[in-house]
């Protein structure tokens, strides 16, 4: 596997992946209960056509709180595994990437001059995000960062504000801003051919041409859009027809399938987000004066 194959790769399925699972919750309706549904409710959601069904559950991300847990894998090997937790427009997120999942995937071999070309590409990489008032803290590890320790140091945390800068703020605001809650609707809306699958079950792909792909592309890349055209998305609902998991399978890329599985696991919690107590504080912009340079 060449070096602009992985770089490919963690293009087109790990930032997607980390933008959709950074994202914090911030609508401002009441939330949903999932408590006391009536006959009632049971009725008209029955009612629902499948597309109708798998919007309305969205209605569970409207929690003032919740807790969510991705994982991805490369033709079912671990790759990223993420817990989330979001309080309305807050969130810390923490991901661990296994690089060398898509080697093992792939079942191709390096030789010792491309090891050392490669160097740290493959490494398994870690990130600590928080967004605090709109404000965005990174911190990475691992792989391609370590380099990066010798420049800023080990407890290096990368802003960004996510409303002053004109590209991230124009895809802050096309793709949800930082709302899981209109990200989700936005992605689910836009399903093509949904079709009830199984209990509680609904399948349907995405296009490419869609608007929450588009608004990706502009953040992530056209070709990390393109990657993901047709990806089948499989969204379950709880026994009150509220959201409950989203699964999506992509479609081949270099030989090997990757999926991503997001799973609602609490709602309600208290979970304390607050920016990180560090002094050690850099802009986003010399995270990329860095990474251009390695």
């Amino acid at each position: 596997m060449s070096s602009r194959t992985a770089t490919r790769l963690l293009g087109a399925f790990a930032v997607p992946a980390l933008a959709l699972g950074l994202s914090a919750c911030g609508a401002d309706e009441e939330p949903a209960s999932s408590e006391g549904a009536t006959s009632a409710d049971e009725g008209a959601a029955a009612a629902l056509s499948p597309g109708e069904a798998v919007l309305a559950s969205v209605e569970n991300l409207s929690a003032s709180s919740y807790k969510m847990e991705s994982a991805m894998t490369v033709d079912g090997v671990d790759f990223m595994a993420m817990t989330g937790m979001y309080e309305g427009e807050n969130s810390q997120a923490s991901a661990d990437i296994f690089m060398g999942a898509m080697m093992e995937a792939s079942g191709e071999t390096m030789t010792a001059e491309e090891e050392a070309m490669m160097g740290g590409l493959l490494g398994d990489m870690h990130t600590e995000t928080v967004v605090v008032d709109k404000v965005m803290y990174m911190q990475m590890s691992g792989g391609m960062f370590d380099a990066m320790a010798e420049s800023f140091g080990e407890d290096a945390w990368f802003t960004m504000d996510l409303t002053s800068d004109e590209e991230m703020a124009q895809a802050y605001a096309q793709y949800g801003g930082m709302d899981l809650g209109q990200q989700t609707e936005l992605m689910l809306s836009e399903l093509e051919n949904v079709e009830e699958t199984g209990p509680n079950t609904f399948t349907g792909t995405l296009s490419a041409d869609s608007e929450a792909m588009s608004a990706l592309s502009g953040s992530t890349g056209a070709d990390a859009a393109a990657a993901i055209d047709g990806t089948e998305v499989t969204v379950t609902l709880d026994d009150n027809g509220l959201l409950k998991t989203m699964s999506m399978t992509m479609p081949e890329i270099e030989g090997m399938t990757m999926e991503m599985t997001s799973e609602i696991v609490e709602i309600g919690g208290t979970y304390d987000i607050k920016a990180p107590e560090s002094t050690n504080l850099h802009d986003f912009e010399e995270l990329s004066g860095g990474l251009s340079g390695m």
